[in-house]
């Protein structure tokens, strides 16, 4: 299959190609697994989400304003995130880890996170707890602020920093469990 440049493309997607549409899944479907990943409670609610918002953007195609593929891959992020968000809402559970557990008093050392690679430390944020990741996430990966995470997740400015916190503990104390099993 020959790569068609994104102008011909978006042009395409609009006439309903489906041989378009399969291209631009095929360009963007892995980093657009990681972040539903980051915001789905499992792998296989993630892949439903991708799912979905691949749908959902055949079926709205027509009320894409930009021109460029960075522009569709942040509609599409976009839309991830909201879906993501919804079904989290409507399934809410919490994930409580106690912070005594895990007796960190220190950041991790740099030259830790320098042996480790994306794919580790990524697998450390999946592991978070559902609400410290997705705060984690759109904190420190999408930039929000507390008061805009807040209101995405329906909770409080408080809430939102105090999760931020904790999630930042949690990952501390698991890098430093990798960095030892390394070690070892």
């Amino acid at each position: 299959m020959i790569s068609m440049n994104f102008e011909t493309l978006l042009t395409r997607l609009k006439q309903g190609d489906q041989l378009a549409f399969r291209e631009l899944v095929m360009r963007l479907s892995k980093r657009l697994m990681t972040v539903a990943r980051i915001y789905s409670s499992s792998e296989e609610d993630a892949k439903d989400v991708l799912q979905d918002a691949f749908l959902l953007v055949f079926k709205k195609i027509q009320v894409f304003e930009g021109s460029e593929e960075g522009a569709m891959y942040g509609w599409i992020k976009r839309i991830i995130i909201n879906l993501c968000l919804n079904k989290n809402q409507k399934k809410y559970r919490r994930n409580e880890m106690k912070l005594e557990d895990l007796k960190i008093d220190k950041a991790v050392p740099e030259e830790a996170l320098d042996k480790m690679s994306h794919d580790e430390i990524m697998q450390l944020i999946f592991k978070l707890p559902d609400d410290y990741r997705k705060v984690f996430s759109l904190y420190a990966i999408e930039g929000y602020s507390h008061k805009e995470i807040a209101e995405m997740l329906n909770m409080t400015e408080i809430n939102s920093r105090t999760h931020l916190h904790r999630s930042r503990k949690i990952l501390q104390a698991n890098i430093e469990s990798a960095k030892k099993l390394v070690i070892i």
